[in-house]
Parts: structure tokens; sequence; C-alpha cells
């Protein structure tokens, strides 16, 4: 069974056969010391920006041609930027260079890993492991690696190094995944269930799944397969592969144009976002492989325009996404949202759910559809909505908020009370929190405590017309005494 070929991989390119033959045979080869062995690729790509980091670094190695760091760097730039021909190459030629850094022959077995060429990754990551066996992350691509080939016993054993190497919940959930592999889905079953529990991840559930299923246990099974519907691509904590991202220009400018966009800075954000769509186009959302990023940005442009204010864009562009992948669950929350800011509270649910249909441990879709259940009068449906969203993301400011908004519409003001109390000992500057505070606290007949309360909240800064409302209230309820 192939348990990895679902995972989708930024810049996933053919290898030619004679790089990777050159790959392979270079960290055998006397180091490189002439600029004429620098390989050279990327320097004529349309990402302008991508390019001139590339030819930037491409010139630091001609100065510096005997350093490893800098060929490990260019290396690394091919690598996270699609040029994996390039990058596999180039990881030989630092190797060659300095033979006791872990990090180029890593790196190296990672991109056969990526190309479906498991058993030359798992003899690149034995060189890696020579040089450093305590990195447990290595153990669990091992594992990952060896379960592709279909060799769970060994596949077994590389997790339990990984979990010796203090890999924790990763480890068990990868022997949990060569048991299953093993057909062993009585032992493994333990093992996923906690995992997808934990993480929520669709991997999971799905890994969880076919656990269930082959138990006979078809109505579960079903549940976690639908949990695990979500194209979300699972991957290994792993610090070392971090270091790759800071070389990554394309996905480095979509990672500014997303804070640009949080920021309130659309229009620079926008300028980013349709600039990398001339290079990543929203079809590629549809593709079978490498989707996940032309979708990401397609959503991302998305809300960068309701934020501007452009509600009709911002949905057009998530009908547009839908179509292309409708099961890719940001889609869907970022549309229910946009009907949300247009007051269409019925289409804003049914998206919502379609999302919680696809992702049932989405802890911000849970809170949404509490929301949009309390905005459209149902605060008796909003509540379990709004505690699952709490239990999944414990100590949500807004969701506890709504919770208390929830209670007090039900009149149910001691509850409110405690609601409100949580909402305010997390963030004791919210204004709203102090005063509907306030008001649960009046309506239950602490009068006094009430009073300090709206005190409060006025020094906090909450509405003057708010204030007054509730004073009059609380003249109207001590009056009635």
């Amino acid at each position: 069974m192939n348990h990895w070929a679902f995972l989708p991989l930024f810049g996933r390119a053919l290898f030619l056969p004679a790089l990777a033959a050159l790959a392979l045979a270079a960290a055998c080869s006397q180091p490189p010391s002439r600029t004429e062995d620098l390989v050279i690729a990327g320097v004529d790509l349309p990402d302008r920006e991508l390019s001139a980091y590339l030819a930037a670094t491409i010139e630091s190695n001609r100065a510096m041609p005997a350093s490893a760091a800098m060929r490990g760097r260019l290396a690394m730039t091919y690598d996270v930027n699609g040029l994996p021909d390039a990058a596999l190459a180039t990881y030989a030629q630092a190797a060659a260079l300095d033979g006791d850094d872990f990090r180029w022959p890593y790196f190296a077995a990672r991109l056969l890993a990526d190309a479906g060429r498991f058993d030359e990754a798992l003899a690149m990551l034995e060189r890696a492991l020579a040089i450093d066996a305590d990195y447990a992350p290595a153990w669990l691509r091992r594992g990952s690696w060896l379960l592709e080939a279909n060799r769970p016993e060994a596949a077994l054993s590389a997790f339990e190094q990984a979990g010796q190497r203090g890999a924790g919940a990763e480890a068990d959930f990868g022997r949990a995944l060569a048991w299953s592999a093993q057909g062993n889905a009585t032992e493994a079953l333990p093992q996923l269930a906690a995992f997808a529990e934990e993480t929520g991840h669709p991997f999971a559930h799905r890994a969880h799944g076919r656990a269930l299923l082959a138990l006979g246990r078809a109505e579960d099974a079903h549940l976690a397969l639908a949990r695990g519907r979500a194209p979300v691509p699972f991957g290994w904590s792993d610090p070392h592969a971090a270091e790759r991202r800071d070389h990554m220009r394309g996905y480095a400018s979509f990672a500014r144009a997303q804070a640009l966009s949080g920021e309130g800075n659309t229009s620079a954000a926008l300028a980013v976002f349709e600039r990398l769509r001339t290079l990543y186009p929203q079809d590629r959302c549809a593709a079978d492989e490498d989707f996940y990023f032309a979708c990401n940005l397609l959503n991302s442009t998305s809300i960068a325009h309701a934020r501007a204010g452009r509600a009709q864009e911002a949905i057009d562009l998530a009908r547009q996404g839908i179509a292309l992948r409708p099961d890719f669950t940001p889609f869907h929350v970022a549309i229910a949202d946009h009907y949300r800011q247009t007051d269409d509270l019925p289409a804003a649910l049914r998206h919502i759910d379609r999302a919680l249909a696809l992702n049932p441990a989405n802890g911000h879709a849970h809170a949404q559809r509490g929301r949009y259940l309390f905005g459209l009068s149902r605060p008796d449906d909003a509540k379990p909505a709004l505690e699952t969203a709490l239990r999944l993301e414990p100590e949500k400011r807004t969701t506890l908020f709504y919770l208390g908004l929830v209670e007090a519409k039900r009149e149910r003001w001691r509850e409110a009370t405690e609601r409100f109390e949580r909402t305010i000992a997390l963030d004791p500057d919210f204004a709203l929190g102090h005063l509907y505070l306030a008001r649960s606290l009046a309506e239950a007949g602490h009068l006094d405590t009430a009073r300090k309360a709206l005190a409060t909240a006025a020094q906090r800064g909450a509405e003057p017309a708010e204030i007054r409302t509730t004073e009059r209230r609380l003249g109207e309820l001590e009056a009635a005494g």
C-alpha cells in the first residue's frame, strides 16, 4: 500500500537521468575547485525575483568556489524553488566539499524520495545517518520511505529508532502505520486513533479509517475517512528542513503578501498575489499534483479582495476555486466569511457546513458556524457548535464571548456571567467583555458588581451609547427592586 503518494509537493519535477547520475557519483569525486563546476540553472525564469536571487547566489559561489556552505546554499535555493535536477547535483558538490555536513546528503535523499526513487533515497539517507545517527526526523523519513518500498518490517525498526531519539507521538504514529502495513490493524488502531484525535490531520484520519475497515468496523471507518477527505499535506517535524525555506523566493513573496493582507495593506498584497498568479495559474489548483500552492494562492487573493472591501470579487474568486477543487476546505471557509460580510448568513452556513464535512476537526469552522447560527437567531443550535470549537481550540477569546452571548440570549445569566468572566480573564482590556459581563450580572441581580464591571468597560473604551443603554437597564432593574 502506498501511504505517502498523496502528498502534494512544491516544485516537483522530473529528474534528468544524466544529472541524477552526476549527483550520485559526485560525492565520491574530488572536491570541485573551479567556477566551471557550478551548475547554472534558473537565471532566465519569468519570476524575476527568483532569477535575481539565483544569479546573486551563483556569483557568491564564483567568488568562493571552495566554500561548502555557499555551495549548499545554492543547492537549497535550487531545491525549494522547483529546480530539483540542479539541486541534486549541487548537493553532491557541497558534500564533496564538506563530507561531515549531514544536511547535504539528507536534503539530496529527500529530493530523490520526492521523485519516487525510494531505493536511491534510502541509500543516500544512509550517508546522512553515517554522519549523524541521532537526528530523529531522518529515522521518521526512513520509515516512511521503507513503507513506500513495501518493507514494513524495516520501517517498523526505523520508527522505533526515531522513538528512541525523542520523536514521541510521531514515532508512535509511524509504528502504527508499519503495523497496519503488516496487516496488524488491531495493534495499530489505538495509536492511529490517538494521533488522529491529537492532531486532527486528515492523513491520520484516513490511516485510522483504513484500520477500522480492516477490522470490519465499517460505520466507524466511514466517519474517520470522512474526516480525512481534506487534501492537506502531511509532513514530519523537521527543523533541518526549515533551513531551506529561507531560500524560497516565490513562497517567501507569498508569505510576505499574506502578512501584508493581514495588516490591511491589501494593495501591496494583491500586487504580489497577482504577479505570483501569472507564474502559478489557478488551473494548477485542479491538477493531480502541485495543486496546494496554487489553491492557497487563489484563496489568499480572494481573502485580500474581501479585506479591501470588494466582496463580489472575493466571492467570484472563491467560487472559481471551489469549481476547480471542491474538496479544498479553505475555499469554503473563506467564501462563508465573504457571505457573512454581505449579510447572507444562510449561504455562509451552507459553506461552513461543507467545510466541516470535509474536515470535522477544524475548530475555526465550528466557531464560525456558531456565530452564523447566533446571527440567524438560533442560539440553541449555536451553543453546541461553539462548545465543539472551544474543545478543539481551548480558551479562544472570541468563542468564549459568543458562548456568553448565546447564554445571555437564552437568559441563562449565571452561565453567561461565567463565560464573560473567562473572556476578560484572557483579555482584561476587552471592553465588550466587561460591558456584557455588566449586563449579565445586572440581570442576575448583582447590581453593585454590575456597576463596577460597567465602570471598567467605560475605562477600557466601550462605546458611550452602549454604556448609556446599560446604565438605563441598571436603573430599571434597581427601580423594580
